[in-house]
């Protein structure tokens, strides 16, 4: 199956009509959008590109105000629709579809599993798999701006006409190496409708410097931070630009707070001050009243038991010959921060394990349960004589 090389460029609704009679028949869709978020909340929408084997179509959601023929399609659950790091696509889908256009593939996940590395770029796996070098020129476009040139146009179809025998080649070697099971566990986020919900009661989670609050502070910035999520969802603004996390940080922690020293802090212009601060104060003083028992907490800091280091060691080994018999990334399969907790964890018994994602899913059948095992002492690692490499070696001695 090879995609077309040309595209047409649709604006208005009777080209749409004839696109969509192309589109609706189609088994595979290629998808790719094109927004701009730097100076808004919710994404700028500026085109939808759409490629199948019978065509490419860049739409212009500017141009033509009703694209509910092609949500339809996109919603379509007999059609599957394939992405490239399609997360912020499907939120700009689900926002107008109502809804997110399954069955999907994301050939980033799935470059991810067959060892191309965990966030690859589009460019970088084209490059890869085609042996074709995209134009680079247009990667910081104005895609608002209308007319669009012949340059951005051509740009915005590459990433969906390369995108079909990306699809195909990791589909072929997703199933020689039967992988194909493990795309849908990696998938699962992206597929939930509930990924693209923002609590604003837990979005202040997010800000930064979060994990350096005590419990009390951190139900300060809860206050602050729902009440900035519900202002720039109504201004359609960045957060940085209403109030910086810095801020949000600072007031949060203060134990005393007034709007002196509002006035006197670095960073907060005293026109802010007059505008917000007796806001401010207001949800300073209910965080600073809830109840201890409804205080957020950070998750507790295990201490190193004794022999975990020696143990996060043997754990990282195990780790990297996993991955290099597997080709994929060690850090896809476990991070550092899950091998510590197994490792400070020890071998006590097997329902106090972590709840780390190294140890569910494909992630267990691959290494999850040998890293289990060698806490246990069921296997162990020695080097082979012969290669001076480690190998895994059961409690018998016998090679596994």
């Amino acid at each position: 199956m090879n995609a077309p090389t040309t595209f047409e460029y649709i604006d208005t609704p009777e080209q749409l009509t004839q696109a969509c009679q192309v589109l609706e028949s189609a088994k595979v869709l290629c998808v790719d959008t094109e927004f701009h978020r730097e100076k808004t909340y919710y994404p700028q929408f500026a085109l939808l590109q759409i490629g199948c084997n019978d065509g490419v179509y860049i739409i212009d959601p500017i141009a033509i105000k009703d694209l509910k023929p092609v949500w339809d399609i996109m919603l379509n659950p007999d059609i599957l629709k394939v992405f490239h790091a399609g997360r912020q696509d499907l939120e700009i889908i689900l926002e107008h579809a109502g809804g997110l256009p399954l069955p999907m593939f994301d050939t980033q996940v799935a470059a991810a599993l067959l060892g191309y590395g965990q966030q690859v770029g589009f460019g970088n796996l084209v490059q890869r798999i085609t042996r074709k070098a995209l134009a680079k020129g247009e990667s910081f476009s104005d895609w608002l701006q209308r007319p669009l040139t012949k340059q951005q146009l051509q740009y915005a179809a590459d990433d969906v006409i390369y995108l079909m025998p990306i699809y195909q080649a990791l589909k072929e070697e997703l199933q020689a190496r039967k992988r194909s099971t493990w795309l849908d566990e990696e998938q699962a986020i992206l597929t939930n409708t509930g990924t693209y919900l923002i609590d604003k009661n837990e979005v202040f989670w997010r800000v930064k410097g979060v994990n350096k609050l005590k419990p009390k502070h951190l139900a300060i910035l809860r206050e602050l931070a729902a009440w900035r999520e519900e202002q720039v969802q109504k201004k359609d603004m960045p957060r940085r630009r209403l109030v910086s996390d810095d801020v949000l940080i600072e007031i949060a922690k203060r134990d005393k707070l007034t709007i002196d020293v509002m006035n006197r802090m670095r960073g907060l212009h005293a026109g802010v001050v007059r505008r917000f601060g007796d806001t401010w104060l207001k949800l300073w003083q209910k965080g600073l009243d809830c109840p201890e028992a409804d205080w957020p907490k950070l998750a507790a800091r295990k201490s190193n038991t004794s022999g975990t280091d020696l143990r996060l060691e043997l754990l990282s080994t195990l780790l990297r010959l996993k991955a290099d018999e597997a080709s994929i990334s060690s850090t896809i399969l476990a991070n550092k921060s899950e091998l510590s907790a197994l490792a400070s964890w020890g071998n006590k018994p097997f329902t106090d394990a972590p709840d780390v994602p190294c140890l569910n899913g494909w992630r267990a059948e691959l290494v999850g349960n040998d890293l289990l095992r060698l806490l246990r002492g069921e296997i162990c690692l020695r080097l082979n004589p012969n290669t001076g490499l480690p190998v895994i070696d059961d409690y018998t001695g016998k090679n596994t």
